[in-house]
């Protein structure tokens, strides 16, 4: 693709990167978002490149659509280096107040203690990643065996790429808002950061690979596996496939994973049960921040959605192109059909039982001008 191509298409694509304060969970405004992408990007490899994986399976470039469809049907979510709003984003989105913060746990009062929020990581240097991550949960291999696990084989299968050492401690409880340093050291370099919120961006790629690593050990991935070049610094799971690195995702949400793999996972994330939302907000974000009319609102972006107003022609916004939506269209909410082979079409307006009184809702105005 020419730089005029590529400078086009990822203009009319970035317009869609609003929608991704909609669904931020560190409730980022329109402008930090922008900021996000705007940044140099401040990660280690392996955090960059599992999410930036996470971004191609979601929204892959798709060159094979130009020609049929347009140049704008061919960008993706790393063309617009989506990945480093998700970064961000996880990392900005908890606060731990110092004074909640106790140095051990005492029953009398409900703190949390110190070592919750603190992970330390060596690959040992005669072992393998899986030893280290044992010896980080106090496990052993026959408790694998109780977990239905083969030990062998997850050895065999995990690995946090280019990863020797991860540490998260905390640096000051002295200000209202605990800080955590975090270091991550590869063969050929060191990250630094201090953060003042919990990094979880870091934290939940060794989570993602350590449940990808149990979703190939079960025989769950439907491709083989592959090293993938383009994700050089990346674990396990930027081994599968585009599908599987979804499929494994879904496992979070949609399975028993975070149950089976409490002991090993609890050491990585202070309270597991934040893992299902961070899995929907990652497929929310891109489809908010890709496919959304949100660039088409121009300076009314940020506005409140009774006073946004649509600036750009309905034609030329990324995601109508893309869908060959008209925009708000007599008739047009009413007589949609499910885009599924033997879908079901959507019951006349007239035939809806809706309530007296639908204010405060989306309101179809006669048989059209929704959206």
């Amino acid at each position: 693709m020419d730089d005029k191509l590529d400078s086009v298409t990822r203009r009319n694509v970035v317009k869609g990167i609003g929608g991704l304060a909609a669904l931020s969970m560190s409730n980022a405004t329109f402008g930090q978002a922008q900021a996000a992408m705007d940044a140099p990007l401040e990660s280690d490899p392996h955090t960059a490149d599992t999410y930036r994986s996470i971004v191609d399976a979601i929204v892959p470039r798709t060159p094979e659509l130009e020609a049929e469809l347009g140049p704008e049907h061919v960008p993706g979510g790393l063309d617009i280096e989506l990945e480093k709003f998700l970064i961000w984003d996880f990392n900005h989105f908890q606060e731990i107040r110092a004074e909640m913060v106790s140095e051990k746990l005492d029953p009398a009062h409900p703190l949390m203690p110190r070592a919750m929020f603190e992970v330390e990581y060596d690959l040992p240097l005669l072992g393998s990643t899986l030893d280290g991550v044992l010896d980080l949960t106090d496990l052993g291999l026959l408790d694998l065996l109780d977990l239905g696990l083969d030990a062998d084989e997850l050895e065999d299968e995990l690995t946090f790429g280019s990863v020797e050492r991860f540490e998260v401690s905390v640096s000051d409880l002295d200000a209202d808002t605990a800080e955590f340093d975090v270091v991550v050291e590869t063969a050929n370099e060191s990250t630094h950061r201090v953060l003042q919120n919990y990094p979880y961006a870091p934290v939940f790629t060794l989570v993602f690979d350590i449940v990808a690593a149990e979703f190939i050990v079960r025989g769950n991935n439907e491709d083989p596996l592959s090293a993938n070049e383009q994700f050089p610094g990346g674990g396990t799971f930027t081994k599968l496939s585009r599908e599987d690195r979804l499929r494994c995702l879904w496992t979070i949400v949609d399975g028993s994973v975070v149950d089976d793999l409490d002991e090993l996972l609890s050491p990585f994330v202070p309270d597991l049960g934040i893992l299902k939302y961070v899995v929907m907000a990652v497929n929310g974000l891109h489809g908010f921040g890709y496919y959304t009319e949100w660039g088409g609102y121009g300076t009314t972006k940020t506005d409140t959605p009774t006073e946004r107003e649509l600036q750009t022609p309905a034609g030329e916004v990324q995601s109508r192109r893309q869908s060959g939506y008209p925009g708000p269209a007599d008739g047009y909410a009413a007589n949609w059909r499910h885009a599924v082979p033997g879908g079901f079409a959507d019951p006349d307006a007239e035939n809806l039982d809706l309530p007296d009184d639908l204010t405060g809702d989306d309101v179809i105005d006669g048989l059209g001008g929704g959206r």
